[in-house]
């Protein structure tokens, strides 16, 4: 119980600084909030963008949940990384593929726009049982019962001390002799008032021999 907490306090910490947007001006703000839907998203791009900038964005989907994860100042000119889920538009774009951006901003307007295109999910070499404990993250019920599966009772009182995950991927997998870890992003659901919903979480997972030998949560992703 006492673990529990600590880790409820240390999170609440990360969360805060995590909302810390100071840095992000109010106009790439309301650029951020505007990608709710494409109307909305067009309306903005008006507003800041000369044409060419305009039909460069046009190409990229609706983004859901949009979040600064880099910021660079050099004179007047800011630049912003910037990731967020696609919302499918077209039938040839899945949706719910992590997208990565990056806009310059100078005297309130949009300067340049550069896309990544979709974030490299790490998919390969994942083992069944750490699958399974990925798919058991639609509900608390369903993830305490597989905890109970492949992990020893201290791990479990540490890994309930986690939100539900929504959509959990790899995005890296290291193995050393017969010991696998990955590291592991989602996003919150919300289970309590304490804790918004749809915060990254990052969360690393060592494996040996079938069973769960290490957990460490980093917190919410620095956005």
């Amino acid at each position: 119980m006492v673990r529990m907490k600590l880790f409820i306090l240390i999170s609440v910490c990360f969360l805060l600084v995590g909302f810390d947007r100071g840095d992000v001006i109010p106009e790439m703000r309301e650029c951020m909030q505007s990608h709710g839907s494409q109307q909305e998203y067009i309306k903005a791009l008006e507003k800041y963008c000369d044409p060419g900038i305009i039909r460069r964005a046009m190409a990229l989907l609706v983004i859901k949940n949009p979040y600064v994860i880099d910021t660079r100042k050099e004179g007047s000119v800011i630049c912003y990384t910037v990731e967020g889920t696609t919302v499918e538009t077209a039938h040839e774009i899945s949706s719910n593929i992590t997208q990565t951006y990056k806009v310059c901003w100078k005297n309130k307007r949009v300067i340049s726009l550069e896309f990544y295109g979709p974030k490299k999910r790490v998919a390969d070499a994942i083992l069944p049982e750490m699958q399974e404990c990925m798919k058991s993250h639609g509900s608390q019920e369903k993830f305490a019962s597989v905890l109970k599966k492949y992990c020893d009772s201290d791990i479990i009182r540490n890994a309930m001390a986690c939100l539900v995950i929504k959509d959990p991927y790899v995005v890296e997998t290291k193995k050393e002799g017969s010991v696998i870890c990955y590291t592991v992003e989602g996003a919150t659901v919300e289970t309590t008032h304490e804790y918004p919903s749809d915060i990254v979480q990052v969360y690393k997972v060592c494996w040996d021999k079938g069973k769960v030998v290490s957990l460490q949560f980093f917190g919410p992703k620095e956005r």
